[in-house]
C-alpha cells in the first residue's frame, strides 16, 4: 500500500503544477507593469454574427501582461456585463452561451494595454429549423430500426426452415 499512497501524491502533485502553470509572459505585477509601455492590441472575431451562439477571440500579438476581456451590450461600455481573463499567452480565446442580441468587446483599459471595440451579433436558428431537423432526424433513426430488426427476423426465420 505505501507506493500506492506516493503514486497517488505524485498525481495530485502533477495535477496541481499543472493546473497553476501560467506561462511567463501572462504573469506580471505591479512593479513590472509601471516600467511597461502601453501595448495596443488587436482584437479580431472569427465572425461578425454567430447563429449558435459561440466565436473565437483574437488577438494581432501574444499578451505581454494579464489581459482581461470585457463585455458589454453597450458601444460605449457604460456598463460592463462580463469580463474574461484571457488566461495564458494564447492569442485565441473560445466564447460560448450567448444568446441572441448584440455584444461589445475590448480589453480593459489599463496602463499596459489598450485595444480597439469589436461587434458581434448573435442570432440562433429559428426553434422550428432545429425541431424539424431533430424529428427528421428521429424518424430516419426509427426507420434503420425497424428495417435492422426486421431483416433480423427474417434471417433467424431462414435459418430455422
Amino acid at each position: 500500500m505505501p507506493k500506492l499512497d506516493g503514486f497517488s501524491i505524485h498525481i495530485a502533485l502533477l495535477f496541481l503544477i499543472t493546473l497553476l502553470a501560467r506561462p511567463a509572459a501572462a504573469q506580471s505585477t505591479p512593479d513590472t507593469e509601471q516600467a511597461q509601455t502601453t501595448t495596443e492590441y488587436q482584437l479580431f472575431l472569427s465572425t461578425e454574427r454567430s447563429r449558435e451562439g459561440y466565436f473565437v477571440v483574437s488577438l494581432d500579438q501574444p499578451p505581454q501582461a494579464q489581459l482581461t476581456l470585457q463585455q458589454s451590450s453597450d458601444k460605449n461600455f457604460n456598463k460592463i456585463d462580463a469580463e474574461f481573463v484571457w488566461f495564458g499567452d494564447f492569442t485565441d480565446m473560445t466564447l460560448t452561451g450567448f444568446g441572441d442580441g448584440d455584444y461589445f468587446f475590448r480589453l480593459k483599459p489599463t496602463a499596459v494595454a489598450t485595444s480597439n471595440v469589436v461587434q458581434l451579433q448573435v442570432q440562433h436558428y429559428p426553434s422550428w429549423q432545429a425541431y424539424g431537423l431533430f424529428f427528421t432526424g428521429l424518424f430516419l433513426f426509427c426507420i434503420l430500426v425497424v428495417t435492422l430488426i426486421g431483416l433480423h427476423m427474417r434471417t433467424r426465420r431462414q435459418e430455422v426452415a
